[in-house]
């Protein structure tokens, strides 16, 4: 996460923000089974009341959490310039999204959005949030791939099969990374398939002009 920056700065000035930030530790420390208000507070360092006076209840102040983290990786996670022929766009875009695991706000950050995402097998509001974030992100790689296709960069392929791929194999891999502590090297994989799926084979475009100064 070095190209994002910290999802919170250490002590914030706006009060909803600090419950946030108290509400993010808290359910990386505790889950969402054992987060209680008290154990918000616990790393809130104004009265507790404030919380209550902001929210209803537990589940009230993670939908508010929920909104904005998946805000801010769609305004701050993934670029939004044009800028850059597409195999570049793709690559820069997934380098974004897939956080580096090594340090400690980015382990966060998944198990925390794991805990989210569980909560939405029983709740159509944070569902709901998922499905606007994923959608996004949806649309940013099909919109990449067409360029490419377009542009000749890649291969014909279904956009919309791409995006549903790469999204199912980075889910998995954080997926794994929090509930069984197996981090996969997805990575590698991802450069394969961007190389060998995605990408346009260069030979065939070498032979067509090796091909036209022998004529």
């Amino acid at each position: 996460m070095e190209n994002r920056g910290p999802l919170f700065v250490d002590e914030p000035d706006d009060t909803k923000i600090a419950i946030l930030k108290a509400t993010f530790d808290a359910l990386a420390e505790h889950g969402y089974a054992d987060l209680t208000i008290d154990r918000i507070s616990q790393h809130f360092s104004k009265s507790e009341g404030l919380v209550f006076y902001h929210y209803d209840g537990k589940d009230d102040v993670l939908l508010d959490l929920l909104d904005y983290l998946l805000e801010r990786f769609v305004q701050v996670g993934m670029p939004v310039s044009n800028d850059g022929d597409p195999e570049t766009r793709l690559r820069n875009l997934l380098d974004q999204v897939i956080p580096e695991t090594t340090e400690q706000q980015s382990r966060d950050y998944e198990r925390v959005l794991t805990e989210l995402r569980m909560r939405a097998a029983q709740d159509e509001e944070f569902r709901e949030c998922f499905n606007q974030s994923q959608d996004v992100f949806r649309e940013t790689i099909q919109e990449i791939i067409r360029d490419g296709i377009e542009s000749g960069d890649f291969r014909e392929t279904d956009p919309e099969l791409v995006a549903d791929f790469l999204i199912t194999l980075i889910s998995g891999g954080i997926f794994d990374r929090v509930t069984a502590g197996i981090s996969r090297p997805i990575q590698s994989e991802l450069d394969n398939y961007i190389q060998y799926r995605l990408l346009r084979d260069e030979e065939h475009g070498h032979n067509g002009d090796e091909s036209d100064d022998t004529s």
